[in-house]
């Protein structure tokens, strides 16, 4: 594994211990402006760990994206395929998120 990887690796497990701690410890205000309008004041500590839950799944694709790298060699465009798949699945939760919590 070399450097890059590495990286890689430290990053996917910051973002994925930043996501655990938006849901379990997170307060609603740190993303009410920007993502939860219109959540119900009763949902908000629900919409929180979904929103924890959509930044663990970007840890975890970065994760997938080295482990997959360095068990085998893949090309540039499979590596811009898993991270748009991540990234559309991280939009995807939110915007599930803001749909069932809304008031």
């Amino acid at each position: 594994m070399n450097t890059s990887e590495m990286i890689m690796v430290l990053l996917g497990v910051l973002i994925i211990g930043g996501g655990v701690f938006l849901a379990v410890k997170g307060k609603s205000s740190m993303i009410r402006e920007r993502f939860g309008s219109g959540v119900s004041p009763e949902n908000e500590r629900k919409f929180m760990r979904t929103v924890g839950g959509a930044v663990c799944v970007i840890g975890l694709d970065m994760l997938l994206l080295v482990g997959l790298s360095v068990k085998y060699h893949i090309s540039q465009e499979v590596t811009l395929a898993i991270l748009g798949v991540g990234i559309v699945l991280f939009v995807g939760i939110l915007l599930f998120g803001q749909k069932y919590y809304r008031r």
